[in-house]
């Protein structure tokens, strides 16, 4: 299979914060043959067109084109006028989603893909297939580091209290805050808590950030903007440390199910306290939920995996 990758935040100085857009793109480079290209001031469609040594069976638009600013979904290249089918990685819907959705659209794209559990929406607002391809961990970076366990519970990331995010990203709102709120109340609890909304790094690499996973007993995970499921949850459970997250929509309830490879709490904190008593208290149960984690994570949530699950999605294009 050829495709033209189109993304410009791979293997881009972005990337080395974000290291999901170098994932993607690099195990799915081991199953296709890919031409990326990168220019996001492209014109039209034909530029990296002429440039790619073959005609692609596909053109894919990946996340980091999806992540840029406004003014990249105004632009019609004429996609629907090559005759090769189109795949876009829909990222990030909580900025420019109306914009996005009439790109794709106006585009005539073939195919929508996305993390975000919004499938029959999409495929509504734009009238294009969508599949859903959730975000994945790197087993290389999470893994069981065999190193003491420094803290009950642990969390790292942003607070989502800002105005950044448009109205109805979240169904509950400030839940972070408030977790880390009633966890800094219990007195007998050990914690590692910088959730915050700066944007400055709130842990300063990628491996430390896996490090302080792997260090703690439980690490908190709350959906993305629009109930997304992060590649945190998987990076908790591949760390073996136990996954405490909360409500999970029903799009994801195959990959993550309470007492089995996560312990899932209200999204009203009302049953919170309860749960974390009881698992940090009954250690063995909580041991039989990390392993079956550690080991299914493992074998079903790598960017291998998704690579895969993609890769089948275009087949699906190319075979109509």
């Amino acid at each position: 299979m050829k495709v033209l990758y189109v993304d410009p935040a791979v293997h881009s100085p972005k990337s080395k914060t974000y290291l999901h857009y170098n994932y993607l793109f690099d195990q799915f480079n081991k199953l296709a043959e890919c031409y990326l290209y990168k220019d996001e001031n492209m014109t039209s469609i034909l530029e990296p067109l002429r440039k790619c040594p073959e005609k692609p069976d596909v053109i894919y638009f990946g996340m980091g084109w999806f992540a840029l600013k406004e003014a990249a979904f105004a632009k019609n290249f004429g996609l629907d006028k090559v005759g090769i089918p189109s795949s876009g990685y829909l990222f990030k819907p909580q900025n420019f989603l109306e914009e996005k959705l009439n790109f794709l659209k106006t585009n005539g794209f073939s195919q929508i893909v996305t993390s975000v559990p919004l499938i029959e929406e999409y495929e509504k607002a734009t009238g294009i297939p969508c599949k859903l391809l959730p975000q994945a961990s790197d087993p290389a970076v999470f893994y069981d580091r065999k190193e003491e366990k420094l803290y009950d519970v642990g969390f790292s990331g942003a607070l989502h209290d800002n105005k950044l995010y448009v109205e109805g990203a979240f169904k509950t709102v400030n839940i972070r805050s408030r977790l880390q709120k009633l966890l800094k109340e219990q007195k007998d609890v050990s914690t590692f808590l910088n959730g915050s909304d700066s944007t400055a790094p709130r842990i300063p690499s990628y491996d430390e950030y896996a490090r302080k996973i792997h260090q703690c007993r439980m690490w908190l995970a709350t959906p993305a903007p629009f109930e997304e499921v992060t590649g945190r949850y998987y990076e908790i459970g591949m760390s073996k440390t136990l996954l405490l997250c909360s409500e999970i929509k029903e799009e994801y309830k195959n990959d993550l199910q309470d007492g089995v490879n996560c312990v899932e709490f209200k999204d009203d904190l009302s049953d919170f306290l309860e749960k974390f008593y009881y698992y940090l208290n009954n250690w063995e149960e909580s041991e039989r939920i990390i392993q079956t984690a550690h080991d299914d994570f493992h074998q079903k949530h790598t960017w291998m995996n998704r690579a895969q699950l993609l890769r089948t999605y275009m087949e699906d294009l190319i075979n109509g």
